[in-house]
């Protein structure tokens, strides 16, 4: 127990002997006889009326009004988002719009600039470029906005917090403005891969059906060469034949010792001869 406190409870325990001393000392009030005085009833004190109120005169009513239209705001979307625009560079509901400051006629230049630069073919290769060209604008008006808070005489930066909320922003935009040309390149170079894919597919294909053809006109060949010879041969045996009357039947004695079957030439022999 701190000192404070003891002290404290001491000196409550002297005050409440003390009372109670007191309170045994003080003689008790003897009942008396005489009639009880009588408490006066309270009077109520008067109500206070409502002040009656003044009447309002129809000009006052009509500037009244007049100045309630002023008051309220311009009544457009796009001028309502407008009433607390600072810098412009976030995006108001992921939208971007021009300050009344800049060259309308400058940002269609850059954006034609990009378009004749990347050519897009699709609607999304036109997203991106679009896209690019927007935050390419938002990084050069974060970047003249950051350049007012530096001294150009001195170089020394006059308002540290508005310098660095312009230069996360100008860094945000850079990004996202690589960000779209990433993606970009990366889109182009995966359609040039699946076009590249089906053409090398369309190329195995033909390249397979070459060398069939060609495996054909080989074999076509080597059966060519095969009945010239057999002609050559048949022509041979003919005319032996014809030369030679006892010649076939001691060729195909001979032929027969070689175990060779001649049987579905005879008929053609017989036929030329």
């Amino acid at each position: 127990m701190s000192e404070a406190r003891r002290l404290r409870r001491e000196a409550e325990r002297r005050a409440s002997k003390l009372a109670r001393k007191s309170a045994n000392t003080i003689p008790q009030p003897q009942p008396s006889s005489a009639v009880p005085e009588v408490e006066p009833e309270p009077v109520e004190a008067p109500v206070a009326e409502p002040p009656t109120p003044r009447p309002v005169s129809a000009a006052r009513v009509a500037a009244n009004q007049q100045n309630a239209q002023r008051s309220t705001g311009p009544k457009s979307t796009v001028n309502s988002s407008q009433n607390h625009t600072i810098h412009g560079l976030a995006r108001h509901n992921g939208a971007f719009r021009l300050l009344s400051s800049e060259d309308p006629l400058g940002f269609e230049a850059l954006k034609q600039r990009l378009t004749d630069e990347h050519l897009p073919t699709t609607e999304t290769e036109s997203i991106l470029v679009n896209a690019m060209a927007e935050n390419h604008w938002l990084a050069a008006r974060a970047q003249r906005l950051q350049d007012t808070c530096i001294d150009q005489a001195s170089g020394v930066i006059t308002d540290r917090q508005m310098a660095s909320l312009y230069l996360r922003y100008h860094i945000t935009h850079t990004r996202a403005f690589h960000k779209n040309l990433s993606d970009l390149l990366k889109l182009r170079t995966e359609r040039r891969r699946a076009d590249l894919g089906f053409e090398a597919h369309q190329m195995q294909k033909e390249k397979h059906s070459m060398q069939k053809n060609v495996h054909e006109c080989i074999v076509h060949m080597k059966d060519t060469e095969i009945l010239m010879e057999v002609c050559k041969y048949t022509d041979a045996l003919l005319k032996a034949t014809r030369e030679n009357p006892g010649f076939g039947p001691a060729f195909r004695a001979e032929v027969q010792k070689k175990g060779f079957d001649l049987s579905h030439m005879e008929e053609a022999f017989l036929q030329a001869a």
